[in-house]
């Protein structure tokens, strides 16, 4: 068996957060890559904090971080992550964490990613003033295995304590930024880097091994990485009326990143509940 196309190659993974140790596992696992780490200030790109929004969406962002390390080391692979944490795009009354990973490799003129959605994050925030009784928020903040911030209430691009790991800390902060607080109040929030939130962390190393596993599949026509669902075929029969869903997933549809090779893949589903049929439940 040939081994694979990145075996041993030198890949590069562009981080400020401390992600080499969640995401080289799984590529040792599925690769047998040498992904190294370069610290650069991805901030730049964007923060979790709000002080520096983020201009593109996160997944063309990974993608200008994972070049940012390229460019740097003069290496041709490169790896980046971007996360988002916020109301779920399909269901906007719960928090969910969003994380993107991407491979960019300018040998092959590709770019293979992989996303993983959870509801599995803390994401806690309130406001505070000074001596505030604050024990019921720390609990469900998960604090301190979670870390925080404590940001101006009045003034989104003031200053910031970040990181923040112990209750003398905290509350040396709320006092801090309260005096350039106009109003006084505080805002405490979950850090939510990836090196101060255990719950992101497990979403991170799921997202890299989702990349990993695509990323160790070639193209059973050219050979290059990144074999994987690109789709699906879609109309799905009713079980009860047997009118078709043409919006219902029917078979996935695999697909190469480099070449417009595709195959079907696995059935989804050979008949639609009528509980989610249009006809029989309008």
């Amino acid at each position: 068996m040939l081994a694979h196309p990145y075996f041993q190659k030198k890949i590069v993974l562009t981080t400020k957060h401390d992600k080499l140790r969640l995401i080289k596992p799984a590529f040792d696992q599925y690769i047998g890559c040498e992904i190294f780490e370069i610290n650069m200030d991805t901030d730049q790109l964007g923060t979790f904090s709000g002080e520096i929004e983020r201009m593109a969406p996160p997944h063309e962002t990974a993608i200008v971080k994972a070049r940012l390390g390229m460019n740097s080391t003069g290496t041709a692979i490169g790896i980046a992550s971007e996360g988002s944490v916020g109301p779920d795009p399909l269901i906007p009354f719960i928090n969910s964490n969003i994380e993107h990973l991407v491979l960019v490799d300018d040998e092959n003129q590709i770019i293979i990613s992989e996303v993983f959605r959870s509801f599995e994050i803390t994401a806690a925030t309130t406001t505070a003033s000074v001596g505030q009784e604050l024990s019921d928020f720390l609990i469900k903040a998960d604090f301190p295995a979670h870390r925080l911030i404590v940001r101006p209430n009045s003034n989104k691009k003031g200053e910031y304590v970040k990181g923040i790991s112990t209750l003398d800390n905290l509350i040396q902060s709320i006092e801090k930024i309260s005096k350039i607080s106009a109003d006084r109040l505080v805002i405490i929030e979950s850090d939510l880097r990836a090196m101060h939130s255990p719950s992101r962390q497990k979403n991170i190393q799921e997202v890299a091994n989702l990349l990993a596993k695509r990323v160790s599949q070639l193209c059973p026509q050219c050979q290059v990485p990144g074999w994987g669902r690109v789709g699906f075929e879609k109309g799905v029969e009713c079980a009860e009326c047997k009118e078709e869903n043409p919006n219902a997933n029917r078979q996935e549809k695999l697909g190469c990143t480099k070449c417009d090779y595709t195959q079907l893949g696995e059935v989804v589903s050979n008949s639609l509940d009528p509980a989610q049929c249009q006809f029989c439940n309008p």
